[in-house]
């Protein structure tokens, strides 16, 4: 007699081993991982062991890169997340940046409520004193904090000395508060969004303006140590920033611009010399020679300007601007690693042979963002070329064409090899008609290209998708809007592709304007060929899988098949129509119609002796 043995709680060696890890070990194997789905299963862990388990151990230790960055994206993430941070201690101390982005509705009253409930969660969150590691907090809203005493709660309650990061986000004008009462700021981020250029363009323009007056103070004489500064925007028409100019920060290292004017006025020229004086912003470029990264746009200075700062002031590595300000700076070609170009570049204006002349004078560029609009889909023809063969060391390309559609799939994945050092790739375009979809792109970018440990791709639609001599408000049929693709290449040990991990989101239209829904999907796909151990199929399954491999071998065994059809086919005519022994074929005549003589089908008779 067999008697039931009881389930053993004992884990499996290698979930044993992962339990008795130190926890330095787990919080670099935590790191390692990119996605934070994946960060929680393996803080999950423990629960697939043994339900006898209740504290979990891996789970203590990885929480510290779990919580690291907290994103919250609705005002019920908001009031939920900060009440449990506020509950546990235990993970409110990981927290290092907290991002908070209530989204409103179309209605104003209801952006009113969403404004006042996250505000009042941050603000309950701070006075605890539980978040004592917060070092860097961004609010990113279409209103402002209806609670203003939100920023002094986090001035407070979040130890003075490490919250060193405040970034903001602005759609309306920014009143007298709290915000402008922080000192010691490492960094500071100001985001104008198209509300504020509409109606508030001039507040910082009017110098009487007190939320302008405090904001500066603050940056300028209470914020010495600043080392990051950005003031971002897009619009047509920018807004005046010129007292930015009038600060001095030893230690700034990033300075970012977007559409803000800074240096408006005419330059005076005195009466001792015939030259004028110098800009006052080429001026504050030059009095900080730490800056690393910098990043313009075309409404902060003229190329021209540019020329004049004196060679040897400045030792930025990063730079982001358009191309004519970049022309104006070449003694910086030799320190420049990576380069963002802001403006999409017309093919009809701009050449890839020229732009690929400019690139080709930087010999340590390995990190470079650029997009083109093209004029017609045959621009891209050696758009690609000229940048291999101008920027052979390059280890991050960000590359986008729109308007028209530019690269196959299939002949992109055997030019992006010339890039031999290429290890993160982010391509979007406009499909080409008939291409294949995404996922069948990505592998074959990923076979052709075993290097590559990341890359994205993304599918937009053209900039005008029906010909029509009209223009129609909502479409009649579903239309892709967009469709992109992140991916992970694992290679095995001999640096062959062995895996692919894809994530897809796909956006569509619905017709007649239904509204837009969007979908994603997540997959890993194996990249041995068919012929590997542990990939071979045997029987009909092994046959069937041969006959739709797009290789050389399949193409071959399909026409195998279709030739033995073809014989098949012969052999069964030739059998059923064959003439049998005994029959004798006669020949009947039918009478002529029309004056042309017909003949008869050939029948067969029996003989008789």
């Amino acid at each position: 007699m067999f008697w039931s043995q009881p389930a053993s709680s004992t884990p499996p060696p290698s979930v044993s081993y992962l339990m008795d890890a130190p926890g330095d070990l787990l919080i670099e194997i935590a790191l390692a991982l990119d996605s934070r789905a994946d960060i929680l299963n393996l803080c999950l862990t423990n629960s697939l062991i043994s339900p006898l388990i209740k504290s979990s151990l891996i789970y203590s230790h990885v929480a510290a890169v779990l919580y690291e960055t907290v994103i919250l994206n609705d005002v019920e993430q908001c009031t939920t997340t900060l009440l449990m941070l506020s509950k546990r201690p235990l993970l409110a101390r990981h927290v290092r940046e907290l991002i908070v982005r209530p989204r409103s509705s179309i209605d104003f009253s209801r952006g009113v409520s969403v404004s006042l409930l996250a505000s009042m969660a941050v603000r309950d969150a701070a006075v605890t004193q539980r978040l004592d590691a917060l070092s860097k907090f961004i609010w990113d809203a279409d209103e402002k904090p209806y609670h203003e005493d939100m920023w002094f709660a986090l001035r407070m309650g979040c130890v003075c000395q490490l919250l060193r990061d405040i970034r903001r986000v602005v759609e309306f004008p920014f009143h007298l508060g709290k915000l402008f009462d922080f000192a010691n700021l490492t960094g500071f981020s100001l985001t104008l969004k198209h509300g504020f250029y509409d109606t508030h363009m001039d507040t910082f323009l009017d110098e009487d303006n007190a939320s302008s007056r405090l904001l500066w103070d603050m940056l300028i004489h209470r914020c010495p140590d600043l080392e990051e500064l950005v003031i971002e925007g897009a619009s047509t028409l920018p807004t005046d920033v010129h007292t930015l100019v009038d600060g001095r920060w030893p230690k700034l290292r990033k300075l970012i611009l977007g559409d803000v004017s800074i240096d408006w006025t005419p330059a005076s020229t005195p009466a001792s010399t015939e030259q004028p004086d110098k800009r006052p912003f080429i001026a504050f470029l030059e009095a900080h020679p730490s800056l690393e990264s910098l990043s313009l746009s075309r409404y902060n200075v003229l190329p021209s300007h540019l020329s004049s700062i004196e060679p040897g002031s400045l030792h930025i590595t990063s730079f982001t601007g358009t191309l004519q300000q970049l022309q104006a700076l070449p003694y910086l070609q030799s320190h420049l690693r990576s380069v963002t170009f802001r403006d999409p570049m017309q093919t009809r204006e701009i050449s890839a042979q020229a732009v690929a002349a400019l690139l080709q004078s930087l010999p340590n560029l390995t990190e470079l963002t650029i997009s083109f609009e093209l004029h017609s889909m045959y621009d891209s023809g050696n758009l690609l070329r000229a940048l291999i063969a101008a920027c052979p060391h390059l280890r991050y390309l960000n590359l986008t064409c729109c308007n028209k559609p530019s690269f196959q799939m299939e002949a992109f994945s055997k030019t992006v090899r010339g890039f031999p050092k290429l290890q993160t790739l982010h391509l979007t375009i406009v499909k080409y008609p008939g291409d294949e979809s995404i996922a069948s792109g990505a592998v074959r970018i990923a076979k052709a290209n075993p290097r590559l440990t990341k890359f994205n791709l993304t599918f937009i639609p053209p900039t005008y998708p029906l010909p029509l001599p009209f223009a129609l408000p909502h479409p009649p049929f579903p239309f892709p809007i967009h469709s992109t693709g992140s991916f992970q290449l694992t290679t095995d040990r001999h640096g062959l592709p062995h895996t692919l991990v894809g994530l897809e989101h796909f956006r569509l239209i619905w017709p007649w304007g239904l509204g837009v829904s969007s979908s994603s999907r997540r997959y890993v796909c194996d990249l041995h060929p068919l012929s590997a151990p542990g990939r071979r199929k045997n029987g009909w399954r092994g046959v069937l899988s041969l006959l739709t491999e797009s290789s050389a071998a399949g193409e071959e065994m399909r026409m195998i098949v279709f030739c033995g059809l073809l014989v098949s086919l012969a052999v069964w005519g030739y059998s059923a129509h064959r003439t049998k022994p005994g029959e004798i074929l006669m020949v009947v005549p039918r009478p002529a119609v029309r004056g042309v003589l017909s003949l008869a089908p050939i029948t067969r008779m029996a003989a008789t002796a």
